[in-house]
């Protein structure tokens, strides 16, 4: 994040100097703050305001020749919100001879009416923050505190796994229905294995897309549509679901809706990348947790749902899933209005307040694609992500076919698998920040690439076992070595490209969906035992390129060298607060006296 300019600083002489004015009707005194002019759209030339006072001390009432512009009374119909906290904003740049050029435009009096909501927008607001902060960070938290509900960080931490919890309640609460849905729509082992690759297929290209939206509209809003657009189908699959075609389409797109990266961005948004790892995996682990709590809940669902309808289990199955998409929409409706993009607040306000640098998702996108590194640690996710998701859909089937279980008990061992996701991956995260603060880079990927090797080995040894309890054994550990490689994989992510974290974060997210349908691929291929070696040589290949994961300023396993003094290793994404210090096209914050 780009620091702030310094408040004892001056314009340039000869360049464009900029004054914002502003009164406030409340006691808070803000702080002195600059922002990039060209950063500031021509409709935030503000102001609607009776009483405010020009740094040469004239009142705007008083409205001197060529140096007031005209305004217009505000019209809260006409812009969004009011002025809840009573500060009106004004900026009008002047020219060297001392005119004022908006004055003398042709643009409509509307062009200059803005108000701004400026204690959650300006840096007034950061006075009531609890966690110990960096402003050259764009006022990212240093430290987090799990227990803690307080806005901004710990609210957005909190919400974007209780979203994402609500997002893979949604994804695989079908996955224990499997069983009846093959004897109800007369389907085959290779239709069921067809319909959770289309389930993951459909997240591929969202996942690429995910990471610039949420870098230019804030994480908040993409998640909680991404989580409303998944409820629907999901509600209504009862009704739209009547053969292998319409199953087939129905997964795609509550697949497609998929909320993992704007969850891991928002947490890029709110807290500086030395903690996120833990904190990146955290909320992946508890979010990822919501599998195995929808195959729990739906196993016991289906089977109080079909004693109360008679026995009629098709119509048991299509009320069940009615009761995920109802909690995923609850969820969706409280975070989208009980927490903050980031910490300044909602990336709609910052930016009307010019506080936040425009950013173009393509532009992000691109960056992301052409970083070699994005690509290799996709590679990596998709066989320990992608292995994940694999089982979370196959899973209860694997337990149906093999050990003959019926659909509540292995709902029940479908959610033993995705319980190891709540703390295993943020185990993964924790290690690999607390080895990554005492030898770097290079420690984060020693730690991914021995996680990685040992999954591959304890999957050859699930896939051996023949016996229930041993298999639920190796089962158990294979989870939590699996929940430790992604945990680990996403506590470099921010280290790659720390300019377009949310490109690169989506590119990653989708090898995860690329790994699953792969995977899915060989499961309907090839008989469970095979498939499972298949997965354990794939995990075991990819590990073996993280000594080619090499990032600028920092030593790799192998090769590259730390160099502290490299602007890369100091600089976050810069979204939040322009860096100034060398540009004289500036604008000023004062407090006037209320009069």
């Amino acid at each position: 994040m780009y620091p702030l300019p310094d408040d004892d600083m001056d314009s340039t002489d000869g360049e464009v100097r900029d004054t914002l004015l502003m009164r406030s009707r409340s006691e808070d005194a803000l702080k002195q703050l600059t922002v990039n002019y060209a950063s500031i759209p021509s409709e935030s030339l503000l102001a609607p305001a009776s009483s405010l006072h020009r740094q040469d001390g004239n009142s705007v009432n008083s409205q001197p020749a060529k140096q007031t512009p005209k305004m217009m009374p505000y019209s809260p119909s006409r812009r969004r919100g009011q002025n809840r906290n009573g500060i009106a904003l004004w900026c009008y740049p002047q020219t060297n001879d001392g005119g004022d050029s908006v004055a003398n435009s042709d643009e409509s009096e509307d062009d200059f009416e803005f108000v701004v909501h400026a204690k959650e927008i300006l840096l007034g607001r950061t006075d009531n923050f609890d966690l110990p902060n960096c402003p050259e960070r764009g006022f990212r938290a240093t430290t987090f505190s799990v227990f803690s509900m307080s806005r901004p960080y710990m609210r957005a931490m909190h919400a974007s796994w209780i979203c994402f919890f609500a997002s893979y309640s949604v994804q695989f609460a079908m996955a224990p229905l499997l069983p009846q849905l093959e004897l109800s729509l007369n389907l085959s082992k290779q239709d069921i294995w067809l319909s959770n690759v289309w389930m993951v297929v459909g997240g591929i290209p969202m996942r690429f897309i995910l990471g610039p939206l949420c870098d230019t509209h804030g994480p908040r809003f993409v998640m909680c549509v991404m989580l409303l657009a998944c409820a629907i189908p999901c509600a209504l699959s009862g009704l739209l679901i009547f053969n292998l075609p319409s199953l087939l389409f129905v997964r795609f797109i509550i697949g497609s809706m998929d909320a993992f990266v704007p969850s891991q961005c928002w947490i890029t948004t709110m807290f500086v990348r030395e903690c996120t790892g833990t904190i990146m995996a955290i909320v992946a682990g508890l979010g990822a947790s919501g599998s195995a709590f929808s195959q729990l809940l739906v196993g016991f669902l289906f089977d109080g749902w079909s004693e109360w309808t008679n026995g009629d289990d098709d119509l048991a199955w299509k009320l069940t899933l009615i009761f995920p998409a109802a909690f995923a929409f609850f969820v969706a409706t409280w975070a989208y209005l009980n927490s903050d993009d980031c910490p300044l607040g909602n990336f709609l306000d910052v930016k009307r307040a010019g506080l936040m640098l425009e950013r173009s998702a393509v532009d992000s996108f691109r960056s992301g694609v052409v970083n070699l590194n994005s690509w290799l640690l996709c590679v990596q996710y998709a066989f320990s992500s992608g292995v994940d998701t694999t089982l979370c859909n196959g899973i209860a089937m694997y337990y149906h076919v093999t050990y003959h279980q019926k659909i509540s008990r292995i709902g029940a061992i479908a959610a033993l698998y995705g319980c190891s996701a709540l703390w295993a991956r943020g185990l993964g995260g924790y290690i690999s920040d607390k080895i990554g603060n005492r030898f770097s880079l290079a420690g984060r990927l020693w730690v991914h690439f021995f996680f990685m090797i040992t999954q591959g080995g304890a999957n050859i040894w699930f896939a051996r076992s023949e016996e229930l309890n041993a298999s639920l054994f190796a089962m158990t550990i294979f989870s939590i070595l699996i929940q430790i490689s992604t945990g680990t994989c996403y506590g470099i992510v921010p280290f790659i490209d720390s300019a377009n974290t949310g490109s690169v974060a989506g590119i990653v997210g989708g090898g995860g969906n690329v790994g699953a349908v792969v995977l899915g691929l060989v499961f309907m291929c090839s008989e469970y035992q095979r498939a499972f070696v298949i997965m354990s040589c794939c995990t075991i290949a990819s590990a073996l390129l993280t000594p080619f994961i090499v990032v600028k300023g920092y030593k790799g396993m192998l090769f590259g060298k730390d160099d502290h003094d490299d602007p890369s290793r100091k600089q976050q994404s810069p979204l939040l607060v322009p860096k100034m210090r060398h540009s004289p096209h500036f604008v000023k914050l004062k407090r006037r006296p209320h009069k």
